[in-house]
């Protein structure tokens, strides 16, 4: 069916490959804070502790990124609306338009914009819509279901509040849940070396947030979804790089401005800059991903739609092959080493 076989996070699901800049010197840290807090420091000022740093995030039911909301219309948004009211409510349907917007809708937002929901939930078949209404089905108990949902909004929060602080801008916390990235996940190379033996082996955002380690579509999605639940517009992106093969990253909208970040690529580099805050340039750059050829949110209207979308802002170029040493929230200036090993600072004051 069609909501099967464009659903998005499968999509990217192919291989990606790491290259880039070594481990340099982390994030400063106190004895006090978590190893994945990031402290900002100055000559001047103390370090943050750890009560300054943690913010006050509270779970979104429904995020939505700004693109795809665009791309796929009205219509479908209101309808996935009342499918999480629907299912929050722990009812079996919802209203819906018509067969048309039911399909594209239960297989594009889900797995985009309620990872848990996307994982334990599932279309009806065999007349799912009629009259108005649309069915789906809950892969567990409906009791289960509600201790699930407890625990991953318990996870998300957890991890914005221990990471970004309330007046962080976007773009801090964009960096910041970037950063997290490079040194908290890994990629799974096991199941990236089985799924071609195995078409039907699942792959979710949730499942790269609740074990550690996943494949690109996987991490792209997590990354995404934590910026949305954090208010930073962030949808998915993707395409093939010079090898052939399928990748997916992110794709950020922040102060009216496009960028790529590839969340996938500095895992296991930690503190790694080379993959932030890209333009269409650099994106083809590292990895061959050419503009033109690449898919944007979605594959709803058209197979590529790269071209609608630009991202051409090169402020952040200096950062880029560079390793961050550290970061002051207060002076908005970034200290990093670097492509070539030199010690620099980037003063981002002008964008938050």
């Amino acid at each position: 069916m069609k909501r099967v076989l464009i659903n998005l996070v499968s999509v990217f699901v192919l291989s990606c490959y790491i290259t880039g800049c070594a481990v340099k010197t982390p994030i400063e840290t106190t004895d006090s804070a978590p190893s994945h807090i990031v402290i900002e420091t100055s000559e001047t000022t103390e370090a943050t502790t750890t009560t300054e740093a943690r913010g006050h995030f509270e779970f979104k039911p429904i995020v939505m990124s700004s693109i795809f909301r665009e791309m796929m219309g009205e219509d479908m948004y209101k309808a996935y609306c009342n499918y999480v009211t629907a299912v929050q409510n722990g009812e079996d349907d919802f209203e819906v338009k018509d067969e048309h917007t039911y399909d594209w809708m239960i297989g594009q937002f889900p797995s985009q914009f309620h990872l848990l929901y996307y994982e334990y939930t599932e279309s009806g078949y065999g007349g799912a819509f009629k009259n108005g209404r649309a069915k789906f089905q809950y892969k567990i108990s409906k009791e289960e279901l509600k201790t699930k949902e407890a625990e991953f909004e318990k996870l998300v929060t957890n991890i914005l509040n221990e990471n970004l602080r309330d007046d962080y801008s976007d773009f801090e916390k964009a960096l910041a849940l970037y950063l997290y990235f490079s040194k908290t996940y890994s990629y799974d190379y096991e199941s990236y070396d089985k799924m071609y033996d195995d078409p039907f082996m699942h792959f979710s955002g949730y499942r790269f947030l609740t074990t550690g380690h996943g494949i690109c579509s996987e991490c792209s999605a997590a990354y995404s979804y934590l910026l949305l639940q954090a208010g930073v517009d962030a949808t998915l992106a993707g395409g093939n790089g010079n090898n052939g093969e399928g990748h997916g990253w992110s794709y950020v909208t922040i102060n009216g401005k496009n960028y790529h970040i590839d969340p996938t690529f500095v895992m296991g580099k930690e503190n790694c800059l080379s993959y932030f805050m890209m333009t269409d340039y650099e994106r083809e750059s590292e990895g061959g991903f050419e503009k033109s050829k690449n898919t944007i949110a979605c594959h709803y209207k058209e197979d590529h739609n790269g071209s609608k979308y630009d991202a051409s802002d090169d402020f952040f170029k200096p950062l880029w092959g560079g390793t961050l040493t550290s970061w002051d929230h207060k002076k908005k200036v970034i200290y990093y080493e670097d492509m070539n090993g030199n010690p620099a600072t980037f003063d981002y004051s002008s964008v938050g």
